[in-house]
């Protein structure tokens, strides 16, 4: 047969993503599935976003307007910046290809820590990329260090995931500062900081204070966490115009629809709604954190949405026990940890049956071995 693929297409694994409820609920017979599995907000979008987005379904036969011009301005009003400094996507998976299709080409080296999201080795990959992946340090923090002794004169990009998924963990203020001044200015630094709205250290510099004064920082951020519109898919990087311009040429012409514009922009302007998540969010991982370390779990302090958990035993057995009982969690051992696991923050009422079956299902494991 004759092959028709890119060659670069067989150094990817695909990605399969987790069961969905419907799927559980159909292969196990269940009247309900909780998911803790995909960091989703489980307050749901901000009642003024729903608002918005029924009005837009409305006109969904009508093409979206390609620039997202007014949440582009709106971003920039609440961030300070300019709105040439930002470019949306559909979503940061979808913006991290753009930044490959920008700015890689084949056989530049690609830097970051592992365990992190898999989509910096894809992108990577797909372009012809070399990716340069060094463990995180212990505590699973990123290795700032570490990366920079791996810079060579083919180095194009340096990803760094704050807080990093799947760990949850942050960089200590101060110390991407003082890596930043340390990267070549021909190098791309790809600050990823899906979860930043979740830490809450006082006077925390993120990634847009950093865009100011370093021409090669690249800040990704989304609507799917904190502002829960995950399904819409809707996410935009920072920086500084030239790079935002050579990202736009290689943007789809409507990469973000129309219900999904509509629902951001309402979302960006509900601040109840952030304040609430972030309050519950702060209060139920303050529970879950507890109910871990006494049943004498090691949990990874986490500045995110969900929590790193070595339970100190196999992780895919205690994920498909879950499941059958309903409550889908996300086993680590797809990144090399085959007795952790990563747990969503679900409402109070989900947490409170997820310790319930959680309980049963360690205990039966126990019993058996």
């Amino acid at each position: 047969m004759a092959e028709y693929q890119r060659k670069y297409t067989d150094l990817l694994t695909e990605y399969i993503p987790g069961k969905s409820i419907e799927e559980v609920k159909k292969d196990y017979h269940l009247d309900e599935v909780i998911r803790l599995a995909s960091n989703e907000n489980p307050l749901g979008p901000s009642p003024k976003a729903i608002e918005a987005m029924i009005e837009a379904v409305k006109e969904v036969n009508l093409y979206p307007e390609a620039t997202c011009e007014e949440l582009v301005t709106e971003l920039a009003q609440y961030y300070g910046i300019k709105p040439e400094e930002i470019v949306t996507g559909n979503g940061a998976d979808n913006l991290i290809n753009q930044l490959g299709q920008a700015f890689i080409n084949e056989g530049d080296e690609v830097i970051y820590c592992t365990p992190t999201f898999a989509a910096y080795r894809s992108s990577t990959l797909l372009m012809g990329g070399k990716p340069v992946e060094i463990p995180l340090l212990d505590g699973f923090v990123y290795d700032l260090d570490g990366l920079l002794t791996q810079i060579t004169d083919k180095t194009k990009m340096i990803f760094v995931c704050n807080p990093n998924n799947p760990t949850g963990t942050l960089l200590e203020e101060g110390r991407l500062q003082t890596f930043l001044d340390q990267v070549p200015e021909q190098v791309l630094i790809i600050l990823d900081e899906a979860y930043i709205e979740f830490i809450q250290e006082e006077h925390y510099t993120t990634g847009v204070d950093f865009i100011k004064t370093y021409p090669n920082v690249i800040v990704l951020r989304t609507f799917s966490k904190l502002y829960g519109l995950a399904g819409n898919r809707v996410g935009y990087a920072i920086a500084q115009k030239p790079l935002i311009d050579r990202m736009k040429k290689v943007r789809e012409v409507f990469s973000v629809n129309r219900v999904g514009h509509i629902g951001a922009l309402a979302a960006l302007k509900d601040q109840a709604h952030r304040d609430k998540t972030i309050e519950k969010n702060s209060a139920e991982r303050k529970r879950l954190v507890e109910f871990f370390e006494e049943q004498g779990f090691d949990v990874t302090p986490s500045h995110t949405n969900f929590i790193f958990v070595d339970v100190k035993m196999d992780a895919v057995e205690v994920f498909q026990k879950l499941m059958e009982k309903g409550v889908l969690i996300r086993p680590c051992s797809g990144w090399g940890y085959n007795t952790h696991i990563r747990v969503s923050i679900g409402s109070h009422g989900e947490n409170t049956k997820f310790i319930d079956r959680f309980s049963i299902v360690i205990a039966n494991i126990k019993q058996l071995n």
